[in-house]
């Protein structure tokens, strides 16, 4: 099987899933982070695959049909790590930077192609360098301090193959899930071509654009080293 037709396997795959868990009605209400046309009525899925460009963070987000709804680019030139998540007419939809340059534990993400912290939508924060399993807050309107409480946690266990979105700030209540993020535990030939393909099963009413920029920055996260480009794990 090639890449492209794995990826719209488990795209495809992906769509015909009903939600997983037993929404509150807070987290089955519409959740806009960044734009409420991001926001589908029932419930989708994506695929999510590295692909080969001018950068080793550029990936293309397909639907169960194939076709690619949002690319994501890495900046060639910036001091940063800078990573756009583009619509699907390249027009930038938001700007996501590691703000640490260690580890890339924190990443702001911004709207359209901004980098002012006036566009500031929220912050990404792995607190913990090392994790046996995987705890990830989410700040709107960016990370500010210590205290600040999460708006929304990623949990799981990225290395086992999947991660689970909350919203609120526990990663235990099975009723506040708002979508998963998982990725194949694959052996063989298919390994290489294969390791950095994600599928993002998102709730109804959830931003899409919102749970996509998430794979990207779990993806930055955990694949990564000090100069400019990832470990491959």
């Amino acid at each position: 099987m090639d890449v492209a037709r794995f990826v719209v396997e488990h795209a495809r795959t992906g769509a015909e899933h009903k939600p997983t868990t037993r929404m509150s009605a807070a987290a089955a209400a519409p959740t806009a982070v960044v734009d409420t046309r991001h926001c589908a009525a029932e419930a989708t899925a994506f695929a999510v695959a590295r692909v080969i460009g001018t950068t080793e963070r550029d990936f293309a987000v397909t639907d169960a049909a194939g076709a690619v709804v949002m690319r994501v680019e890495g900046a060639v030139f910036s001091f940063r790590k800078r990573t756009l998540l583009l619509d699907a007419a390249r027009r930038p939809v938001l700007t996501m930077t590691d703000s640490t340059y260690l580890m890339s534990s924190m990443w702001h993400v911004f709207r359209g192609d901004s980098t002012s912290r006036r566009n500031v939508l929220f912050s990404v924060v792995k607190e913990s360098v090392v994790q046996v399993r995987t705890k990830i807050f989410v700040y709107l309107g960016g990370y500010r301090s210590a205290d600040q409480v999460p708006d929304f946690v990623i949990g799981g266990n990225y290395y086992g193959g999947a991660c689970t979105v909350f919203a609120g700030n526990s990663d235990s209540d099975s009723d506040a899930a708002i979508a998963q993020i998982t990725r194949p535990n694959l052996a063989g030939s298919l390994v290489g071509l294969t390791r950095h393909v994600y599928t993002a099963r998102i709730n109804p009413g959830i931003d899409q654009a919102f749970i996509l920029s998430l794979v990207v920055i779990l993806h930055e996260m955990h694949h990564y080293n000090t100069t400019t480009s990832h470990v491959n794990q």
